[in-house]
């Protein structure tokens, strides 16, 4: 048939993949998990952002807030200001279309 060098590489070859597949499946059920912490936390930040908008004085839209997340901006009050002085325009350029239309 073969060698015995050949059968010896033979096992020596089934025994790295099947430690290699178990490696895999391990990682992979890590990551399952490392997922569903990201996803959980992600929830927590947007509910801690929202309320902390809301009870902020001045009354910071938290949806704006969430769209500032979203974007993967820093959550600062500049870029808080930046955003709701383009929702504002936006709300204008709508409103004095709709009275010309």
């Amino acid at each position: 048939m073969g060698t015995p060098f050949a059968g010896k590489a033979i096992a020596i070859l089934a025994v790295l993949a099947a430690v290699s597949t178990l490696m895999a499946y391990f990682m992979y059920l890590r990551m399952r998990t490392a997922q569903r912490r990201l996803v959980k936390a992600q929830s927590a930040a947007e509910e801690a952002a929202r309320a902390a908008a809301l009870a902020a004085p001045g009354g910071i839209d938290p949806e704006i807030v969430l769209a500032i997340l979203n974007q993967g901006l820093p959550p600062t009050l500049d870029n808080v200001y930046l955003l709701t002085q383009q929702k504002a325009a936006e709300g204008d350029a709508a409103a004095r279309a709709a009275r010309a239309g």
